[in-house]
């Protein structure tokens, strides 16, 4: 038998660090305090800002519950530049944008609206 080798399900990577920041951005987008984050979760404000800070690994879990939480698509909270080494910090400018699209969209019941708005988005 041969041995896999593998990272240690215990030690935080970049993407790791790069998703915390990730989960900071998205909840201070929408206004919420970190506080209010971890009591959603059920979870210490430590521990939330740990993950937040990349000190401790998120699992996948509790990431899809703080996707969930934020009302963000899971895969927002870590990108495929992320995991793979790639993110070069966007534009904030281009953050702030997705940012309002995505609090702007949040707000709409209308599916004949999400429709259109998604047929626009995807013609840009």
């Amino acid at each position: 038998m041969g041995t896999v080798m593998s990272a240690s399900p215990r030690k935080v990577s970049d993407a790791d660090r790069g998703i915390g920041q990730l989960v900071r951005q998205a909840r201070r987008r929408i206004g919420m305090t970190l506080d209010d984050l971890a009591k959603k979760l059920g979870l210490s404000y430590q521990q939330v800002h740990k993950y937040e800070n990349g000190t401790n690994r998120i699992s996948a879990g509790t990431l899809a519950a703080i996707a969930n939480i934020l009302a963000v698509p899971v895969e927002h909270l870590f990108p495929e530049d992320v995991l793979l080494g790639e993110n070069d910090n966007e534009d904030s400018e281009v953050d702030k944008y997705r940012g309002e699209v995505s609090r702007i969209v949040r707000t709409i019941d209308d599916p004949k609206k999400l429709e259109a708005i998604i047929t626009i988005l995807k013609t840009v």
